[in-house]
């Protein structure tokens, strides 16, 4: 979004701005084949990247390859990066603020760039087209990745160009292959985005000033690894600063930004007007405050000011009214300390960071004068915070009273000598900037915040009337102190080395108060004289020296020449011994040797030597061979390559470059089937060039398929009806059916000729085959009375029709057909004559029938043909199918809506034969909303049109168009009416509103034609073709119909008429040597087309004649191969060795042959490493034990153990194994010397000893063992010295007698609790009395440990999971205990069957303790925060925040390396609802009124791990707050936030920290 002070309208406009930016910077660095778009589009909008030829990217090292900024297109040109001169540029304009808008959130839609490769979707010949134009195609004879060669619209005879562009990446160059980058590659190449890491800061620059605070900076690159194949960039910062050189300058030093501006004197820019001495002076009023940081210099003497640098120099203040600085182009926070980021500011007594107690407040009025000026005040030095108001008499700015401002030599500095300052201005008093509002003010104000330097006078000018004035000041003097109160400390803190490598640092001298030594201001010390500075050497430990790299050769072979030395500034360190470049001006200070030292050519004259031409390394299809250089003298001496190397060398060529045999096929031919499934077949040959070759020359593995299954339209079949009624109302019948072909694909009753007449089912239920009785009821029996018998009816009476059911419909939609079958039947139900049911009518065979295929649409209802009274009003109604209209037979016209209604209005008003004037006529009738009186334009929408006498025109709605497309007229109806709407004879003519008008529809199609193909024949006719297609101007295609169809050009005509010629003959010439010098080849000869002259032709004059052909197969000497016999042993008996074989170049039936004829890229390995058991190289010796002394106070001997190598030298004991040490200590069997220490209470024997009181009695006993005194196996703690002073009652009595005495007893140490490594052991520890019982007389002080560290041995361990892969040799995923930070913890190894596994920790707590959330609800209000802070379900909230999700986590990926947890891992976290969320990431959309509801959880417990107590959380967003808990240990975090919309992450800086508990 836009910063403070933009408008709506900069704000959408730098957001489009930026939008499109981002676009075109994405595509450039990720979507690379879009580049000339990015070129055009950086070149359009002028981000001020330069070409990288530019005299701006010689400090980047541009050579000769150029990127996407290249001046020109040519074959050096790489598309795919920025170079170093672009990334500079771009990456300063983002650094410079000009990137903010790039992190707002899209409000629109957000388009994604393809995962498709753009050639997967363009084909090469449309890459053609979008480059050259339609009709253009690949050049069938440069057909290569690396430019995109194209034909002209015309056809390849007029040559292939290129504008020097790749072919799109995923284009197809072959089987399995594709273009990447301008290269043909396998397409199962690595192409997985790999995302980037930063790498470690750098070193911190030079300080930018040398006081007055300046800035050092450091930057790190995203190269831990570089992001690839589109993966994400870096995120985080890439610079960061710090603050340096922050004591003030000294008074009276330069201006920062006026010595900027002073580096341009003398330059004139070519700038009109401009002298050859110009002075520049700072520009620091009317800059607006986005531009504060760019250097704007003015012109001494005027007003003229102009922009000199983008940016100024880091630590410039952004102002003179603020304490901010510039840096990297953008003003940044800072105090009145000059410290980044610092919050101090000066006091009203202008002490930075100081309590306002240093000065007081003098104030004033003076209201009393004479003509001319008059003293107000004296302004004393040291003054701060002044502020002056004059106050007009009358309150108008005119006024005869005026502020000004001299010095104590009466020098004015405002309004002096009666001259008054009307504009606004600013005043410098010695770097104390005074701002006058100016005279034209009804209170004139001078004021200024800065310490003043030197005593002023305040003065006012009285002239004119002489008004008294109201002048009233007020300022702050410091206060008077005692000077002994504070003093100048030279010993500050130390500043910064004023050299990289044996330099000086000073300690800041700084003024402190006697009493507590506490630093104020220095203003307070500045009558007292500054002390010496302390001063000490720094950086001793290295020196800088100017090193010479590297000589060149010398310039001159023979004679007097010199060679080029490359010198650079080297950093010597002078304990470690090594070197390092550093910037050529760190020694500066040291005079460079000269970059030339003579030489001379020892004239001898060198040349390269060749051996013979190796075989070439492919049969066809342009191979390489090579051949052995050597460097020869002109003595015929061989000499080093290096001094030949500047001499040209050819030791490669091309060879076979004629073409490689390949698979060619025909057209597909039509499906072999006129319905249903069949196939459809090609022809497919091996051919070189144009001649046909057998298949063995081609690969057989890419040979094309011949064959391919097609499907047509289902077949017509046989359909049959219901069966119809019996055919006997009693006793047996049979019923019948209709049978039809029909094509169900166009739903069409058929000729049955068209079906296959065998599969014809039939139409009647015989009594055999398809025999369906049908018996309704027994007939009556008739009883036979005489003889006589009924007459016969006629055979016309029994006779009748037979029909079955119709057919469907014979189209989908619209108006068809549909047929039945019908037949004439007799009493048997047979087929008898139509005549016979001729007394019948006939039922119907075939009927219309209709289904609609769109629907009725209608528009709105035009206005009322009439303005008042009766009139029309009609609307449009289209028939519509798929939002297109079709033809309104296509729609049922009985539901079709009426197109025209009446419509009455309210009758019409009398018209006035004279208008009233303004104030009698009212604007409107009532209850009327339109007036009386029209514009011009008015009558044309309104249909009323004034005349004389009452008459006035009417006009009725447009007609339509009289023409669809290319322009036409529009009519309507005009008549003259009278008021009462009635047919009048006369209105105004000159006011008759138009009868016509025109009206264009937009422009009819037109037939656009392509350019003709080729001709088929060279000779003796042929034809010719091309695209000709009805399309409108702006390229849409129309239907055929709708364009005229007699000027239809023709699309296919005759060429090439003339007969062949008779005297033309292809002539063969000999045959070539075989290809392959052994092995399988070809052979080629030269075929041409020539006269009966045998001269020359071009091959389509023989085109009519077939081709000889111009290559075949030939097979030379069988090819040599390699030979590899089995390896040997390894060449060591233990640890690292090499195995060998024999490897030799073999030809059958000869054997061994020199290994220059076998091919070298296919030799086999001839050595590999191997490896034995690990060498024992090192050993524990053990010298001889010291004697035990004979005192019971010694209880231990020792002797020497040492680590010898192979010859007896001692080493580390690393080097030894730890678990075969021999003792170096044991204990001496000497008789015991043991104290035990107890401890009695007086009180049992106070009666017999006279204690006074009750006390506590402690002594030692001496005791020969330990071993008597062992009760519930617990025994006492003893002591070699008695480790307590006795009490001195124990000698007053027999104490023994009276007292329970009590000691501290252990038993025996558990076993270790770790089987390897560090672990722990336990004991009981208990105070006992000599009854046996608990007591708590015991001496805390003494209470022996209960648990005591163990260590086993030395466990084998792992750091890492790639560590117990490769050792291991373990693919599977699993849990794994490593080695982290001396503890031995368990670890999920996951990947193991990959490259580099990665680790994560298991959580024991769960999915419930460790989840990040952001949620989903927000208010209706977001300014308030309702059920304090909880949530409820029944808020007043909506559920729609697009960004809400919540996610568990069951294990979490760590960073060993870095100790950090991976928070965007979620390979094993579950998103139980909405988005994914980031481990330890919460937030939410809910309030702005610091009301957080997003959560997220870490519980670490049972992990060994915990949160590093410099875990921080950063708030993103607007409103954002963060609420954070941890637990005591760091095993637990919870957090809370949200914002409106904001949430919380890891800082970025320092990411999510871990250690181990």
């Amino acid at each position: 979004m836009c910063q403070t002070g933009c408008t709506d309208q900069q704000t959408k406009q730098r957001t489009r701005a930026w939008e499109f930016f981002y676009f075109i910077y994405c595509i450039g660095l990720h979507d690379k084949h879009f580049w000339p778009l990015s070129l055009v589009i950086l070149y359009m909008t002028r981000f001020n990247v330069p070409h990288d030829d530019s005299f701006k990217c010689k400090e980047t090292g541009i050579k000769h390859q150029y990127h996407v900024m290249a001046p020109t297109l040519n074959y050096h040109t790489s598309p795919w990066t920025w170079s170093k001169c672009s990334q500079k540029y771009i990456t300063e304009f983002l650094d410079t603020g000009h990137g903010e808008c790039l992190l707002d959130k899209p409000n629109g839609r957000i388009y994604d760039l393809s995962s498709q490769l753009p050639g997967s979707v363009y084909d090469v010949n449309k890459q053609c087209e979008l480059m050259f134009g339609p009709g253009s195609q690949v050049c069938p004879y440069l057909k290569q990745c690396r430019r995109l060669w194209c034909t002209s619209a015309e056809g390849v005879h007029k040559g292939c160009r290129t504008q020097h562009m790749p072919l799109a990446d995923g284009t197809n160059c072959g089987p399995g292959m594709h273009c990447h980058h301008g290269l043909c590659v396998n397409k199962e190449m690595d192409t997985r985005p790999v995302d980037g890491d930063w790498g470690p800061w750098g070193p911190y620059s030079s300080c930018s000033r040398t006081c007055g605070g300046g800035i050092k900076s450091t930057t790190r690159l995203c190269n831990r690894p570089e992001p690839r194949n589109g993966g994400k960039y870096c995120v985080g910062r890439r610079m960061k600063f710090r603050s340096c050189n922050t004591d003030s300058c000294p008074k009276g030093k330069q201006d920062f930004r006026e010595k900027q501006c002073s580096d341009f004197d003398g330059k004139h820019f070519n700038i009109h007007g401009l002298s050859p001495n110009v002075r520049w002076l700072p520009k620091y009023s009317g800059i607006a405050m986005k531009d504060r940081c760019k250097l704007y210099c003015r012109v001494a003497g005027t007003t003229n000011f102009y922009q000199l640098k983008d940016r100024v120099a880091d630590g410039t203040p952004c102002g003179t009214e603020t304490n901010d600085i510039c840096v990297q182009g953008l003003c940044r926070q800072a105090g009145c300390d000059h410290v980044l980021n610092s919050k101090a500011r000066r006091d009203r007594c202008g002490v930075c960071g100081g309590d306002n107690s240093s000065c007081r407040t003098m104030a004033g009025a003076f209201n009393n004068a004479h003509y001319g000026y008059n003293v107000v005040v004296k302004i004393p030095p040291g003054a701060t915070n002044i502020d002056i108001l004059q106050h007009s008499y009358s309150g108008k700015p005119e006024d005869d009273n005026y502020l000004a401002l001299s010095d104590t030599q009466g020098n004015f500095l405002l309004n002096g000598n009666f001259v008054v300052s009307m504009a606004k201005k600013e005043i410098n008093v010695q770097g104390a900037i005074f701002e006058y509002s100016g005279s034209n003010n009804s209170i004139e104000r001078i004021n200024s915040t800065d310490r003043l330097e030197e005593e002023l006078l305040l003065q006012v000018l009285c002239v004119g009337n002489l008004y008294n004035p109201d002048v009233r000041y007020s300022f702050n003097i410091p206060m008077e102190e005692k000077s002994d109160l504070f003093t100048w400390n030279p010993y500050g803190p130390w500043q910064d080395c004023t050299k990289m490598c044996q330099g000086l640092h000073r300690r800041k001298i700084t003024c402190v108060r006697k009493s507590d030594h506490m630093v104020v201001s220095d203003q307070r010390c500045d009558h007292l004289p500054l002390p010496l500075l302390v001063t000490e050497r720094c950086n001793t430990d290295c020196e800088l020296r100017w090193h010479i790299i590297g000589k060149s050769e010398c310039s001159s072979l023979c004679g007097q020449g010199y060679k080029s030395l490359d010198i650079h500034c080297m950093k010597y360190s002078i304990h470690k011994g090594h070197t390092v470049p550093v910037d050529d001006h760190y020694c500066g200070d040291q005079l460079k040797p000269p970059t030339r030292e003579p030489c001379h050519g020892d004239c001898v004259l060198t040349r390269w030597h060749y051996s013979e031409w190796s075989q070439c390394s492919r049969s066809c299809g342009g191979g390489e061979r090579s051949r052995e250089s050597y460097c020869i003298n002109n003595f015929g001496h061989r000499l080093a390559d290096r001094e030949c190397q500047e001499l040209p060398r050819v030791t490669t060529e091309n060879c076979n470059e004629f073409s490689c045999p390949s698979w060619a096929t025909s057209e597909w031919s039509e499906c072999l089937v006129t319905c249903g499934k069949g196939t459809r077949q090609r022809q497919v040959w091996c051919q070189l060039n144009e001649d046909h070759l057998s298949d063995g020359f081609c690969d057989p593995s890419t040979k094309p398929e011949s064959l391919r299954p097609c499907e047509l339209h289902a077949c017509a079949s046989w359909q049959v009806g219901p069966w119809g009624s019996c055919t006997a109302t009693c006793g047996q019948g049979y019923q019948m059916r209709a049978v039809k072909c029909v094509n169900e694909l166009l739903s069409a009753v058929l000729d049955d000729r068209l079906c296959h007449g065998a599969s014809r089912p039939s139409d009647r239920q015989t009594h055999f085959s398809f025999e369906q009785d049908c018996i309704v009821t027994p007939c009556p029996i008739i009883p036979k009375i005489g003889a006589t018998s009924l007459p016969a009816l006629p055979m016309g009476k029994i006779a009748q029709w037979r029909y079955g059911s119709w057919t469907p419909c014979s189209v989908s939609c619209g108006r068809g057909n549909q047929a039945r079958y019908v037949s004439c039947r007799d009493a048997h139900d047979r087929i008898a004559d139509e005549s016979y049911c001729a007394h019948l009518p006939r039922p119907a065979e075939i009927a219309v029938c209709f289904s609609p295929c769109g629907e009725w649409q209608t528009g709105n209802w035009s206005p009322c043909s009439a303005s008042c009274g009766h009139g029309k009003t009609t609307r449009q109604v289209l028939c519509i199918s798929y939002h297109q209209p079709i033809n309104e037979n296509y729609c049922d016209p009985e539901v079709r809506p009426v197109i025209e209604q009446e419509c009455n209005l309210a009758a019409c008003p009398p018209t006035y034969s004279h208008f009233p004037s303004s104030s009698e006529q009212p604007s409107h009738f009532p209850g009327r909303n339109f007036p009386l009186t029209h514009k011009a334009e008015d009558n044309q929408n309104q249909g009323v049109h004034p005349s004389i006498r009452g008459n006035q025109w009417r006009t009725g709605p447009w007609g339509s168009c009289s023409s669809s497309c290319a322009g036409g007229i529009q009519r309507r109806v005009v008549v003259c009416q009278d008021e009462n709407g009635q047919s009048a004879s006369y209105c105004n003519a000159a006011s008759k509103p138009p009868e016509s008008k025109h009206c264009d529809s937009g422009p009819c199609p037109r037939w656009s034609y392509g350019s003709w193909g080729e001709c088929t024949q060279t000779c003796g006719g042929g034809i010719k073709s091309r695209f000709v297609i009805c399309q409108f101007p702006n390229g849409q295609m129309s239907r055929e119909q709708n364009c005229e169809i007699l000027n239809k050009p023709p699309s296919v005509v005759q060429c090439h008429v003339h007969a062949c010629p008779d005297d033309v003959s292809w002539h063969r010439g000999p045959w070539k040597s075989c290809s392959a010098p052994c092995g399988k080849g070809l052979k080629y000869r030269e075929v041409i087309c020539v006269d009966q002259f045998h001269g020359k032709l071009e091959e389509k004059y023989c085109s009519h004649l077939q081709k000889p052909r111009t290559h075949k197969a030939c097979r030379s000497v069988r090819c040599p191969s390699w030979k590899a016999k089995r390896w040997k042993e390894c060449s060591v008996t233990c640890g690292s060795g090499v195995q060998q074989r024999d490897v030799y170049c073999r030809l059958r039936g000869i054997g061994r042959v020199a290994e220059e004829k076998c091919d070298q890229s296919t030799r086999p390995y001839f050595q590999r490493k191997c490896w034995r058991r690990d060498c024992i190289q090192y050993r524990w010796v053990a010298g001889e034990w010291l004697d035990c002394s004979t005192s019971c106070k010694k209880r231990e001997t020792h002797r020497q153990v040492k680590c010898v190598g192979a010859q007896n030298t001692q080493v580390n004991e690393s080097f030894c194994d730890p678990s075969t040490k021999p003792l170096a200590i044991r204990k001496c069997r000497n008789p015991p010397c043991k104290y035990i220490v107890v401890t009695g209470d007086s009180s049992q024997c106070a009666g017999n000893c006279g204690f006074s009181y009750q006390q506590r009695i402690t002594y030692c006993i001496e005791i020969p063992s330990t071993e008597k005194y062992k009760l519930h196996e617990l025994w006492p703690i003893d002591y070699q010295e008695c480790p307590v002073l006795p009490s001195p009652q124990v000698y007053k009595c027999n104490f023994r007698t009276c007292l329970h005495m009590a000691t501290w007893k252990v038993g025996k140490w558990s076993k270790c609790s770790v089987t390897c490594g560090v672990g722990i052991m336990e004991r009981r520890v208990e105070c006992i009395a000599d009854n046996g019982w608990s007591s708590d007389l015991c001496l805390k002080s003494l209470k022996p440990d209960a648990q005591e560290k163990c260590y086993v041995h030395d466990c084998k361990t792992f750091t890492s999971c790639k560590e117990i892969q490769v050792k291991n040799n373990i693919t599977k995923d699993g849990d794994y205990y490593l080695n982290i930070k001396g503890r031995i913890i368990k670890i999920y190894c996951a990947g193991m069957h990959l490259q580099n596994p990665k680790e994560y920790i298991s959580l024991v707590k769960g999915e419930q303790d460790n989840f990040s959330e952001v949620y989903g609800f927000r208010l209706q209000n977001p300014y308030e925060c309702p059920f304090n802070g909880s949530r409820r379900q029944d808020c007043e909230c909506k559920n729609d925040y697009l960004a809400a999700g919540h996610t568990v986590f069951s294990k979490l990926r760590i960073d060993l390396n870095s100790m950090q947890i991976k928070t965007t891992d979620l390979l094993f976290a579950q998103t139980v609802f909405g988005n994914a969320v980031p481990f330890a990431t919460a937030g939410d959309c809910y309030s702005a009124a610091r009301c957080p509801q997003g959560q997220f959880s870490i519980n670490l417990a049972g992990t060994g791990i915990k949160i590093s107590s410099t875990a921080k959380w950063l708030a993103q967003g607007t409103y954002a707050s963060v609420i954070i808990h941890r637990s005591q240990d760091g095993t637990k975090v919870y957090g809370r936030c949200g914002g409106f919309c904001g949430k919380c992450i890891p800082h970025m800086t320092t990411g999510l920290p871990i250690h181990v508990i």
